[in-house]
């Protein structure tokens, strides 16, 4: 099983996989990046062939289900009595088969940092076509958070 590569660029296709996924994990390893759901969670989205849509998802602090990996926007609960409720302005990433196996809570500020860590391999080892899309739409996350 080999990587397709083109100038350091992968086109991810079924067979590599687990390849591509290594090649992600190696990279958030390397810009100390070491939150478990986080990279589990970025992981399957820079891997899969909806990265952008989720950016505007993103921008709009909506949450993303998966079975095994996805990520919750605190803004989905409005009662802080909520059994599940883990505070304002953060978002929860679980990864695993039952939902919680590994669950990481992060700000917003940590959650911008992993996003542009998980945006720069998109672009340098997946779609450098989309550098310009992506770059506008990690302004439009930064503007929607209130982030400096």
């Amino acid at each position: 099983m080999s990587i397709e590569k083109n100038n350091k660029v992968t086109i991810v296709t079924d067979d590599n996989l687990g390849e591509c996924y290594s090649e992600f994990c190696e990279y958030y390893w390397e810009k100390k990046c070491n939150k478990g759901a986080v990279n589990d969670t970025f992981n399957e989205y820079v891997n899969s062939n909806c990265f952008l849509e989720l950016l505007d998802d993103m921008k709009n602090k909506l949450s993303d289900y998966n079975e095994g990996y996805g990520m919750i926007f605190s803004d989905d609960y409005d009662d802080p009595n909520d059994e599940f409720y883990f505070g304002e302005n953060v978002i929860c990433f679980y990864s695993g088969p039952d939902y919680d196996d590994v669950e990481d809570i992060i700000g917003y500020e940590e959650f911008y940092k992993y996003l542009v860590t998980a945006c720069e391999f998109y672009v340098e080892r997946r779609h450098p076509e989309h550098k310009e899309i992506v770059e506008q739409k990690l302004k439009e996350i930064r503007e929607a958070y209130g982030l400096k």
